[in-house]
């Protein structure tokens, strides 16, 4: 798990795993969430994105099957 590279007030760490198009979020506030089928461009964009939560929020949440860990 990284943390990501801009910082973000609600996100902790991010992991992927390219294989499975994984992606894993832990928010600050607790809580770790996998997310399916991601692409690789999604995960580096929300990596370096300057505002990592605002990019989760309008291209992630609600666009990915995902469970709590």
């Amino acid at each position: 798990m990284k943390s990501p590279r801009a910082g973000s007030s609600h996100i902790h760490s991010l992991g992927f795993d390219a294989e499975t198009g994984t992606m894993t979020v832990r928010f600050h506030r607790g809580g770790e969430y996998h997310y399916e089928n991601v692409e690789q461009e999604t995960f580096d964009t929300l990596h370096n994105h300057e505002s990592p939560g605002r990019y989760f929020r309008e291209n992630v949440l609600g666009q990915y099957k995902h469970r709590k860990a």
